[in-house]
Order: C-alpha cells, then structure tokens, then sequence
C-alpha cells in the first residue's frame, strides 16, 4: 500500500474531513519529516484530541507505509476556509459536495 492510498480511510476516520499529505514549500523553512506530514482539515481544536484517538489504532500501519514517524498537523475550520479555500472545496466537491454538519460555509465569518 502506498501513502496516497491510505487517504480514503483516513477521510473515513477523520469523518469526511478533507486529509492529505503535506506540499512541499515554496521557500526556505523546510524540515526533516515534511514527507511524513498529514494535514487535516476542519478540525477546530476541541476536536482535534478525539480525531488522534482515532488515529492511533492506525498509526504504526501508516508509520510501516511511509518510513517513519507521521506528523499531523490540524487546520482549524476557519483557517482551512481561509488558506486553504481551494482544496477543501475541491475535496467537496469530490465527495458529492457534502458538508459535515456544524462546519463553517467557506467564505462566511
């Protein structure tokens, strides 16, 4: 199994959240691990803990696919529809423009 194969059941885990691996910079300021580097998206900070309970029970199987450690890192709702606008709607969009009850509208404060 590959990393990006992985994402489907990550999505399923995280509840229909957009999931994906980390994008390389486009500036100086990279760091050892970015390879290994989740993000997930729509995850305001009362719910992050819950989501890596989650996460555990898959971690050392993700670990085995990808080499080492994973870092994941959570985007809050309102920062995911502020710098991250265009993939969480492209992931919208590819699940059926569904959106998780309770989530921001993107583009509304």
């Amino acid at each position: 199994m590959t990393r990006e194969a992985f994402l489907p059941r990550l999505i399923a885990l995280f509840d229909g959240r957009p999931v994906r691996w980390a994008v390389p910079p486009q500036t100086v300021g990279d760091y050892d691990g970015r390879e290994r580097t989740l993000e997930v998206f729509d995850a305001d900070v009362h719910e992050q803990r819950d989501l890596l309970r989650r996460f555990r029970p898959v971690r050392s199987e993700l670990e085995a696919v990808t080499g080492g450690p994973v870092i994941v890192i959570f985007h809050t709702r309102n920062e995911s529809a502020r710098l991250y606008h265009e993939f969480v709607v492209g992931h919208q969009d590819a699940a059926g423009g569904r959106i998780k009850p309770g989530r921001v509208a993107l583009g509304s404060r």
